[in-house]
């Protein structure tokens, strides 16, 4: 599971290289949750942006599924991270 978002974590980095200042995920376990913590610096207005993505813990019970989750939480990750951009090419036009 670690290295899956450790890979999904670089890939996001390399592909919003222009855009992010940093970027960070760590992985949690709180009372049967898993905790995604992101957080990320976009280089226009150096402003830490950060969010917690919770999904329970048996939400996966396969290696398939839990693969799944973590996917689709990057996909959550990702669109958080294109409406920060989006809103700040808004501001400054």
């Amino acid at each position: 599971m670690k290295a899956l978002v450790d890979r999904l974590a670089g890939e996001i980095s390399e592909r919003y290289i222009q855009y992010l200042e940093a970027f960070l995920v760590n992985l949690w376990s709180d009372a049967g949750f898993i905790e995604f913590r992101a957080g990320y610096i976009l280089r226009r207005d150096h402003q830490l942006r950060s969010f917690t993505v919770k999904v329970e813990a048996d939400a996966g019970q396969t290696d398939a599924e839990r693969e799944m989750l973590i996917i689709v939480v990057f996909e959550e990750i990702e669109a958080q991270i294109d409406l920060a951009i989006a809103a700040q090419k808004v501001d400054s036009n």
